[in-house]
């Protein structure tokens, strides 16, 4: 199943278990740091995303290795089963999906996701390349480096790790992803170590769903009990999506699962149990002492690190729960909703006082003046008539001038409230027409299939008026480019400026009033904008 030579040596699982402590510390800093954390993007996104996608690929190249063993397991096949003393994480299909898992619950703190097939691209390509070293680097006697063989596994890795990494984007992107974030309940995103607790549980139970089967089973058996686990562990991602108490049961696995590894080496089961199944030719396995000495005790080090997690995450999923089904505790996401509704009805009130201000402010000192000066050049004009009519000619040009500059602002305060384009044909069209007043090249490209509900369509206008009109004056952008889409309950915009860079919500009122005026409607905003450039601002809305 490795994708080298490893013999009979245990250096692969000490590595596994170190690298596995180091996600387990990466995800336990990252909810220490949880309120620490600016909602700009991170570069560490850009890295930390296609790792995850990385080891998703890694875990079906396994998958795919488990698929090809059952194509040869014939019914009544002799051979030996080899069985060291119990050890989870085992295996590198395993291991990559707890290390995925606890990466992707650091990244979903703070850290944006890349486009949507870049996860899936770099799942398949990772997958492949895995596979491949397999074939080029184990000899064809032992590797079964058939022609069937390599084509069945260079087809149905690349698929399989796509398919994943395409789940992945799911939960990176879907709603309760988001929910992970600041917005909602802490906890949510621990739900991603279900699969791999799935998985392990299975493994201790025996059930030959993730590995090899045993010898002499037959090739339907081993191949259906392969679908099945496969079926399973796509239901449970799935799942994740659905049961707000998934975490619950990944802190419990977690907790079970490191418990029984730290008993089972703690009562220094060392045997090396060889199994015989049928009547196989030759010899029988034999391994050092040592080796299950060895297993025996890195098992109960991965143990006390699965328990330590565990009974850390109890405090954060567990316990909340139970409190809150015996009563004695209001139910957090409840809690947060009226808090985050408090607050954002107070800057909607706070935003529209300031509008009205703002309107008042612009009939003072713009129409108002020029209809006063109006009304005294008229009312001069009427006095002199008769006595200097030239005079009196002069002052109502003068006055019918300043008529229509009135009437001009009034119309730009009425496109400031409320563009006509965007009342009469939508928010797609009034963003192209905003791009076409621009004083610089701007792209667009919009597919909006739908009118979306007036208070949304205006939020989201001006928000991107507002972005455009910093680039325009703060950035020194040779162009712009806005994007617009709306898919599965969710409008997506993105503008993207070749300007210096250095953008902050945190710094300045304009994005932050972004941000503000999103929120209302549960929308987020998302900035990465380095220095040089380019910057990159992402407004997501939920509009189903």
């Amino acid at each position: 199943m490795w994708p080298f030579p490893v013999g009979g040596s245990l250096w692969p699982q000490g590595v596994i278990g170190a690298l596995i402590a180091v996600c387990a510390v990466l995800a336990f800093r990252a909810e220490q740091a949880r309120d620490r954390l600016a909602r700009t993007a991170r570069p560490a996104g850009w890295i930390g995303w296609p790792v995850v996608a990385g080891l998703v690929g890694t875990a079906a190249y396994g998958s795919v290795r488990v698929l090809l063993l059952a194509l040869h397991n014939s019914a009544g096949l002799p051979g030996y089963v080899v069985t060291l003393p119990d050890m989870e994480p085992v295996g590198l299909p395993l291991a990559a999906l707890l290390m995925a898992g606890l990466l992707a619950t650091a990244l979903l703190t703070s850290a944006p996701t890349p486009g949507p097939w870049v996860l899936p691209v770099v799942a398949g390509v990772t997958g492949e390349l895995l596979e491949w070293t397999y074939w080029l680097t184990y000899p064809a006697a032992s590797s079964g480096r058939t022609p069937l063989n390599v084509l069945v596994g260079s087809v149905s890795v690349p698929l399989l790790a796509a398919f994943a990494g395409m789940g992945l984007v799911r939960l990176a992107n879907g709603r309760p992803a988001r929910l992970a974030g600041a917005h909602a309940v802490r906890s949510a995103r621990w739900a991603l170590l279900l699969p791999a607790v799935v998985v392990m549980t299975g493994d201790l139970l025996g059930l030959d769903l993730w590995q090899s089967a045993s010898p002499g089973v037959g090739i339907g058996p081993a191949v259906v009990a392969y679908l099945v686990g496969l079926a399973l562990l796509a239901a449970v991602v799935v799942g994740l999506t659905r049961w707000p108490r998934a975490a619950d049961l990944a802190a419990l696995g977690l907790v079970g699962i490191g418990a029984h590894n730290v008993i089972q080496s703690g009562f220094g089961r060392y045997l090396v149990v060889v199994h015989k199944v049928g009547s196989p030719r030759g010899p029988a396995p034999s391994l050092p002492v040592e080796v299950a000495h060895h297993a025996s005790v890195l098992g109960g080090i991965q143990g006390a690190v699965l328990l330590a997690l565990g009974i850390w995450l109890l405090p954060l999923t567990v316990l909340p729960d139970a409190r809150r089904l015996l009563g004695r505790e209001p139910d957090p996401a409840l809690t947060r909703r009226v808090r985050e509704l408090t607050e954002t009805r107070a800057e909607a009130v706070n935003s529209a006082a300031a509008e009205l201000r703002r309107i008042e402010r612009d009939l003072h000192d713009g129409a108002q003046g020029r209809l006063v000066a109006i009304g005294m050049n008229l009312r001069v004009a009427e006095e002199m008539v008769h006595s200097s009519p030239h005079e009196a000619a002069a002052l109502v040009v003068e006055a019918r001038v300043a008529s229509a500059a009135a009437l001009e602002e009034l119309r730009g305060l009425i496109r400031g409230m409320h563009p006509p384009m965007l009342a009469d044909r939508g928010l797609g069209e009034a963003v192209r027409a905003l791009a076409l007043d621009l004083p610089l090249p701007c792209e667009t490209e919009i597919d909006l299939p739908e009118r979306l509900d007036a208070p949304l369509e205006s939020a989201c206008y001006f928000a991107v008026a507002e972005v455009v009109t910093n680039a325009v004056r703060h950035a020194s952008a040779r162009g712009l480019q806005i994007r617009m889409a709306q898919a599965d309950g969710l409008l997506r915009i993105e503008v993207v400026d070749d300007g210096v860079g250095g953008a902050d919500p945190s710094r300045g009122s304009g994005l932050a009033g972004v941000e503000r005026r999103l929120a209302a409607f549960d929308g987020i905003l998302a900035v990465s904008s380095p220095p040089g450039g380019p910057t990159i601002v992402v407004m997501e809305v939920p509009c189903g």
